[in-house]
């Protein structure tokens, strides 16, 4: 009686993908090997066994009785620890959930409340990616994305988060003693651009937006410092180099600790902040988990749907 040993299970595991390719040369390009290693492979086990698995034939090979009888175990054996492997890989993944969004909603307002999260639910860890200024949503490598946008998705299970306002924000130090009700301030203030708030958006777009929301179609808004991202505009602001646009949910703490200043009202923004589920995301999951905790806080804010 043979006993499987190590060198035995390779020959096996070779001895497999030609049974199931009828190919030496196919499953060495796919056991990334030469075909001469698995010819040599397959010798070895029928020197082993005593039994031929194989035909040589001018077109190719073809599996013997012996070789088909074999083969139908060594398949079963193959998908088996197959089947295992993916129950352990996914066992071992299935108390992280890997959120994606842009950095400055990451930084200014997901990380702060992150702990609490961790606090009420020590179980689920969260693997946070801050992606460019504008999300990739097609690389398929996040379990739950939050993204500022006007809402429209096909391949994701979408759902409000919550709504925003855009908010001009500066230093107290910016123009010292400004009268800010004054028409003529706006040809001091140098604007301060997130140049890419949303997909296919012109560079200065939110200043568009807000300054004709505000009856201000008058004053210039392609003029000013531009930046990829709204975080980088309002540390501009902070240091005094402008007036920045912000998103009003990423500022709150700057204007309560006077940081920062809002020398002018607010106006709600044509995009919102989406949580987008990938289709199919099992009910129950850990990022539907997740997706409610962060609802129920925008709700509790203030600032979710309604």
């Amino acid at each position: 009686m043979t006993k499987l040993n190590a060198r035995t299970l390779a020959s096996l595991v070779h001895f497999e993908a030609c049974g199931r390719l009828l190919s030496f040369s196919d499953a060495a390009r796919e056991l990334s090997v030469t075909t001469g290693a698995v010819s040599q492979q397959i010798r070895k086990l029928e020197d082993l066994l005593g039994l031929k698995l194989f035909k040589r034939q001018p077109r190719g090979i073809v599996l013997t009785p012996e070789g088909r009888e074999l083969l139908l175990v060594t398949q079963k054996s193959v998908e088996a620890i197959e089947t295992v492997v993916e129950t352990l890989q996914k066992k071992g993944s299935d108390d992280v959930v890997r959120l994606k969004s842009t950095p400055s909603f990451v930084f200014k307002w997901l990380i702060p409340h992150l702990r609490a999260f961790n606090g009420s639910h020590p179980e689920i860890r969260v693997e946070t990616f801050a992606d460019a200024a504008l999300l990739d949503l097609t690389s398929g490598d996040f379990d739950l994305a939050i993204d500022y946008s006007h809402g429209e998705y096909q391949d994701f299970d979408a759902q409000l988060l919550m709504q925003e306002s855009l908010l001009p924000v500066t230093s107290p130090n910016y123009i010292p003693g400004a009268d800010w009700q004054d028409p003529a301030i706006w040809k001091q203030i140098s604007l301060l651009h997130d140049s890419m708030p949303w997909p296919g958006s012109p560079r200065d777009a939110e200043w568009r937006y807000w300054l004709d929301n505000s009856g201000l179609n008058h004053v210039v808004s392609s003029a000013g410092h531009y930046f990829n991202r709204v975080d980088m505009a309002i540390a501009a602001a902070d240091a005094g180099l402008g007036v920045a646009l912000a998103r009003s949910s990423l500022v709150q703490e700057d204007l309560e600790s006077g940081r920062l200043i809002a020398p002018f009202p607010p106006v709600q923004s044509c995009c919102s902040y989406y949580l987008l589920l990938p289709k199919g995301t099992v009910e129950g999951a850990k990022a539907h988990t997740l997706c409610d905790w962060l609802t129920t806080l925008a709700q509790r804010s203030g600032t979710g749907s309604s």
